[in-house]
């Protein structure tokens, strides 16, 4: 009898044993997935970010490039609206500027052109800019996590910072007759696109995107390039 019975209770500690193993296994596998897929997450939002910056960067020293050399800017369409720092002024449709030829043979019209959704807003489409030189083939410099590119011509003065104690009216107010506007307000605005000597570039990338693909934080880009050609006195 107590044979028995020491028999059953091997058997019953065997099975409790089994049934905690089997416990702690699952419980590793649950902790091991949640710790392999919080790795794959952080590596995936490493790469949007290094792609957002990739793309940021080939862009930007592209532009930066051509609107240094540049002679003229012949066409800058963008939205313009009554004020200069309307949050969708300036964004861009087009630009399209007269600079040298590599091989110093004569000059050319370098174009860069926004494709995608209205007023740059949220969409499934893609956005994208391209540049493109007269007669050629156009190239895709942006083609993904764009959230918008504004472009503002500027008469290639180099703007003070604004004072401790001034208002951001008054600070405006200084800023504005110096950017281009068909028809800017100021009595001494920039209405003249010929006049234009300077660009000032604001590029906002989407940097991270949750589960759902939606975008959950961005990167902006801000620069001001100046032509060496038209504002030789800076060089």
């Amino acid at each position: 009898m107590n044979s028995i019975t020491a028999k059953n209770s091997k058997r019953a500690v065997t099975l409790v044993e089994m049934m905690i193993s089997f416990m702690i296994f699952g419980i590793v596998l649950v902790l091991g997935y949640t710790m392999l897929n919080r790795t794959f997450v952080s590596l995936e939002r490493q790469r949007q970010s290094l792609d957002t910056l990739h793309e940021a960067r080939s862009f930007l020293m592209t532009i930066e490039r051509d609107l240094r050399e540049m002679t003229e800017v012949v066409e800058l369409d963008t939205i313009f609206k009554s004020s200069l720092f309307d949050e969708e002024n300036a964004l861009l449709h087009k630009i399209s500027m007269i600079i040298p030829k590599r091989d110093g043979s004569g000059f050319e019209r370098v174009t860069y052109t926004y494709n995608g959704p209205e007023k740059h807003g949220d969409s499934t489409d893609a956005k994208t800019v391209t540049r493109q030189v007269d007669g050629g083939t156009r190239r895709e410099l942006i083609t993904k996590q764009m959230n918008y590119l504004k472009v503002w011509g500027t008469d290639g003065t180099i703007f003070r910072n604004r004072y401790a104690d001034e208002s951001m009216e008054d600070y405006r107010n200084y800023l504005r007759p110096h950017y281009y506007h068909p028809s800017n307000p100021a009595a001494n605005g920039l209405r003249d696109l010929k006049k234009v000597k300077g660009v000032e570039i604001q590029l906002s990338m989407h940097e991270m995107y949750d589960t759902d693909k939606k975008p959950i934080k961005q990167r902006n880009f801000v620069t001001r390039i100046y032509s060496r050609i038209l504002n030789a006195k800076f060089d």
